[in-house]
């Protein structure tokens, strides 16, 4: 047996066939599985391109999966109304300082602050009560426009709170009861205004040469 093994043919057989056993080996061990992990990856890469060019889809034709309904329409035409209304502007405050028990003492509006797409109206708003109530009024008047479950809810118009101070009341009464100065902006929706066709709405300069002259606004 042992002359067998040591014959150099029966040497070079053996180291062969080890040689096979351990390609066997590695295959099963190492190449196998990372193929099949490849092949999983290219699958993944397949079905994420796919998504990738229907968002695409989606974003260059954005009006095919947008509904508006009547009701939609409605809730933000009231949250921004058409024009500043002042009177539903006081009635909104007035009726919201009556419910949580405090005395409306003055509301002062400063000039409309125009935005793109909409006007914003300051007001300074005067109050005097609890403190629990004066917050309370903050937290109903800004809860009056909300956004739940990524819908528009509108139960007024939109109202912001810019400042608040907090002082003394008037007269002998303590704390809990303050005087409270507020100010507040009440918006509206406003349509940018229309360019007129063929002008890009910003002023040019003319030619100097030809009459001296340069648009206003434009640095010579």
């Amino acid at each position: 047996m042992s002359s067998l093994l040591s014959s150099p043919k029966r040497k070079l057989g053996a180291a062969v066939a080890g040689g096979l056993l351990v390609l066997v080996a590695c295959w099963l061990l190492v190449i196998a599985p990372e193929r099949s992990k490849a092949t999983d990856l290219s699958s993944q890469v397949a079905i994420a391109r796919a998504e990738l060019l229907a968002r695409r889809a989606a974003v260059a034709n954005p009006s095919v999966a947008v509904t508006v309904r009547p009701a939609d329409l409605f809730r933000l035409t009231k949250a921004l109304p058409n024009e500043t209304d002042m009177p539903g502007i006081l009635l909104d405050l007035n009726r919201l300082a009556g419910s949580n028990d405090l005395a409306f003492h003055s509301v002062t509006p400063a000039p409309e602050v125009a935005g793109i797409g909409y006007t914003k109206q300051p007001l300074a708003v005067s109050l005097q009560g609890r403190f629990a109530d004066v917050s309370r009024f903050l937290g109903e008047l800004r809860l009056l426009v909300s956004v739940r479950g990524g819908r528009l809810d509108a139960r007024g118009r939109l109202y912001s709170v810019s400042k608040i101070d907090l002082s003394a009341p008037e007269g002998a009464a303590k704390f809990p009861l303050v005087r409270a100065n507020v100010l507040l902006n009440a918006y509206a929706f406003s349509a940018p205004p229309a360019t007129p066709p063929g002008t890009s709405g910003a002023p040019t300069a003319t030619d100097s040469s030809s009459g001296g002259t340069v648009a206003a606004g434009v640095t010579p």
